[in-house]
């Protein structure tokens, strides 16, 4: 019986035994590799290295945007030996409240930011106070180092250096480039103790623009001067490249500095040129033409007998200009140059709407040109079945349809390149393809040399410049009431478009001037703008005189 009990107790420690021996083996030799990988993770810490934004160039390659590394104040509260103290010290170096300071310094935290990408002086002055708990970490920060120069067109970033505007929006992925990282063995405390491996980041090349920063400059000068000298509430303008598009200046005024971002008013951080749509008056009366012109229903020496005003059933078509005679015989090129709404509706309810819309759509109004700007809108039309006869009377003279100013310069960019129209643009790794014809080129020289009597004998006189053969087309437009659909009595927008030379265009420029508050007529306010922003634009470029005038 005694060797029954020590036989049983002697298998049952054997068991015990084979059971821990099992079990240290599977925890020592099965789990080894997991164990070692657990414990190598908490020793091991995964930083991020982070990559400079790329810079921003203009098509010479002068800089309009580039990242600087520049200091952060932070602290640890619970370093603090006396947080009053500290928050005394350093609240009139970094400007902020006193109160708010040790309040952060009061707590509990580990971590907090005092002031973030403050100057390099301010860094300094808080790294000479020598107090324990604060310290200084590296940031980037983007800096615009011409000012407020195309601070609509440009954009800004935000503390985290993402994109918030602009081209800084729209190109965010490409202008970030791709992050690094490193494994470090680090101590019980945290210090790191060796690098184990890195992966480089990568930073994006710099963009290059097609945009010039001289004409930019110029441009933003005399729209400053105009909102100044005929007290209006905006002025913008617009320098393209008609042969692809590339835009060489894009302005609006009032404007900023990107570098002070934070305290420009919202209204003149939008970008109005593709943001807002304005209804386009007399320059729209080109599409008119180019249809009528196109399906052959006229030439530009077509004749006829236009009365003083004329009646579309409930709606009576009148001159913009007093002391017109009871009838007069004016050619195709005369409406045009004369700017007569008269002869223009008359041509267009010959032509018919359909052929109408067909042209206003093959201008991409009715569409966003895709321009590498963030928050393009389309124009906006009244669909064909929706259509009556006020609708078919005074969309031909521009009104009853808006549009924005990205697609007006190029539908006149298409004229100007025997009727291409190309996609607008401002990077230079965005030029567009072919292009997509619009019209014949016949039809777009016809209508080049129809646009040049308006400058030479019509209403765009003002938009003369020595040396040079202009084409173009003045627009005085009443603006809407707001939040009304009733035309205003005192609130206009004047307007010219142009391009240089007339008879094979290197530029075409837009001007506006949005509610002047005296003269409204776009060749009074308009075609004097345009004519002081390509007289500098031609000379910058170099571009030969063909006129001896």
């Amino acid at each position: 019986m005694r060797n029954r009990r020590l036989l049983i107790t002697a298998v049952l420690l054997l068991l015990c035994v084979t059971g821990l021996l099992a079990r240290a083996f599977y925890l020592q030799v099965v789990l080894a590799a997991e164990y070692t990988e657990r414990a190598e993770e908490q020793h091991i810490e995964v930083q991020t290295v982070s990559v400079k934004r790329a810079s921003i160039l203009d098509r010479e390659g002068a800089e309009l945007a580039l990242s600087v590394s520049v200091p952060s104040i932070c602290a640890d509260p619970t370093q603090l030996e006396d947080p009053a103290a500290a928050a005394a010290a350093v609240a009139p170096l970094t400007g902020v409240n006193q109160a708010e300071l040790l309040e952060l310094f009061s707590s509990d935290e580990h971590f907090c930011f005092v002031g973030r990408k403050v100057a390099a002086e301010v860094g300094e002055k808080v790294a000479a106070l020598s107090l324990p708990g604060v310290y200084q970490i590296t940031e980037e920060k983007r800096v615009y180092p011409q000012g407020p120069l195309a601070p609509q067109l440009l954009g800004f970033v935000g503390t985290e250096n993402k994109g918030l505007a602009g081209l800084e929006l729209t190109y965010e992925e490409r202008l970030q480039g791709t992050e690094g990282s490193r494994r470090v063995l680090v101590d019980e405390k945290g210090r790191g103790l060796e690098v184990l491996s890195e992966e480089a980041p990568r930073q994006a090349d710099a963009l290059t623009l097609t945009l010039d920063k001289d004409i930019q400059y110029a441009v933003e000068q005399i729209l400053a001067e105009v909102v100044e000298s005929e007290g209006a509430k905006r002025a913008s303008a617009i320098v393209m490249d008609p042969d692809d598009g590339g835009i060489l200046a894009l302005a609006t005024t009032p404007s900023f500095d990107t570098n002070e971002y934070a305290n420009a008013p919202q209204d003149a951080q939008r970008n109005v040129l593709v943001t807002d749509q304005y209804e386009p008056g007399s320059t729209f009366k080109v599409v008119l033409m180019a249809a009528a012109l196109e399906n052959g229903l006229v030439t530009p020496d077509s004749s006829f007998t236009l009365p003083a005003e004329l009646p579309v059933k409930d709606v009576v078509i009148r001159e913009a200009h007093e002391d017109v005679p009871y009838q007069r015989v004016m050619t195709t090129t005369d409406i045009l140059a004369q700017s007569s709404n008269v002869g223009t509706v008359t041509i267009a309810l010959d032509l018919g709407r359909e052929k109408l819309v067909d042209m206003i759509q093959k201008f991409g109004f009715t569409c966003r040109t895709g321009i590498d700007l963030p928050g393009e809108v389309a124009g906006t039309m009244l669909p064909l079945e929706q259509w009556n006869w006020g609708t078919a009377a005074s969309v031909p003279i521009g009104q009853g349809i808006s549009v924005t100013a990205i697609q007006m310069i190029a539908a006149y960019a298409a004229i100007a390149n025997d009727g291409i129209l190309m996609q607008p643009h401002l990077s230079q790794e965005a030029r567009p393809g072919m292009g997509v014809e619009v019209m014949s080129q016949t039809v777009a020289r016809q209508l080049r040399d129809m646009l040049r009597k308006v400058v030479e004998e019509g209403t765009g006189t003002s938009a003369k410049l020595a040396g040079y053969t202009v084409a173009g087309k003045t627009g005085t437009a009443q603006k809407v009431e707001e939040n009304s659909a009733v035309y205003s009595q005192d609130k206009y927008v004047a307007s010219f478009v142009g391009m240089i030379p007339a008879d094979d265009p290197e530029i075409v420029v837009l001007a506006i001037v949005d509610e002047p508050q005296e003269a409204y007529f776009g060749s009074e306010v308009a075609a004097p703008v345009f004519a002081r922003i390509a007289d500098f634009t031609v000379k910058h470029l170099g571009i030969v005189p063909d006129s001896a005038d």
